[in-house]
């Protein structure tokens, strides 16, 4: 049983018992002729001035439980919120990520690949045969947007987590899990990528500048 409901059901039992014992006590025979109520025609207003200071008491102990759990209630919620939108966050990575894709033909055969597929082919294929005649901008890539699009959205969940009134450990395993995708996901593409625009300077511009400083920033991240 919740300790709350726990000291309400018992506050409640010992107000009802208090109420009986006041009638007992305040009509029984007293020592002192001053404190006989037997007799006095205003017992009910006698009994009603002595027992509502106690019953104010109690009253203002039940709405402070109240307010306690009601403001509980809220920071739970709250919490609960902003994980919710964490999770919403982490969702809307995974489908920007499934959204990168490619052309390929083999075999005179054209087909799309999507996602982690795609990245992973194009960034081999760059990485291992490269142009150097194509006098290009990496910006001026299809793919380009899709990439730095995933890094802005990862950064931004980043930064959702850092703000958020989450605790310290739960923060901890957001941040694990993001670290898991990037691992899993972006890390090789982005580290090849990154070795080829040193390679090929001709090719760098303010896109390659984002994936170079995001890359290196991830390798130092424990």
């Amino acid at each position: 049983m919740h300790p709350t409901l726990k000291k309400t059901i018992l506050l409640s039992l010992l107000l009802i018992v208090l109420s009986f014992f006041s009638v007992l006590l305040f009509t029984s025979s007293s020592i002192w002729s001053r404190f006989n109520l037997t007799n006095t025609s205003s017992i009910g207003d006698t009994i009603g001035g002595i027992t509502a200071p106690l019953l104010g008491i109690i009253s203002s102990i039940f709405l402070y439980l109240t307010l306690n759990k009601q403001i509980d209630s809220i920071k739970d919620q709250k919490l609960k919120n902003e994980s919710d939108i964490i999770f919403l966050l982490i969702n809307q990575l995974e489908n920007e990520y499934q959204q990168i894709y490619i052309n390929e033909t083999s075999q005179n055969i054209k087909s799309k690949l999507f996602g982690h597929e795609a990245l992973t082919t194009y960034t081999n294929s760059v990485y291992k045969f490269y142009n150097t005649n194509d006098t290009r901008k990496f910006g001026d890539y299809y793919i380009a947007n899709h990439i730095l699009l995933v890094i802005q959205s990862f950064k931004l969940i980043e930064e959702r987590i850092k703000i958020s009134p989450l605790s310290h450990d739960i923060k901890i395993m957001f941040y694990s899990k993001l670290r898991i995708f990037y691992n899993c996901k972006l890390k090789d593409p982005l580290d090849k990528l990154a070795e080829l625009f040193g390679r090929v300077p001709s090719l760098n511009d303010d896109c390659t500048a984002e994936i170079i400083e995001f890359a290196g920033r991830m390798k130092v991240i424990k």
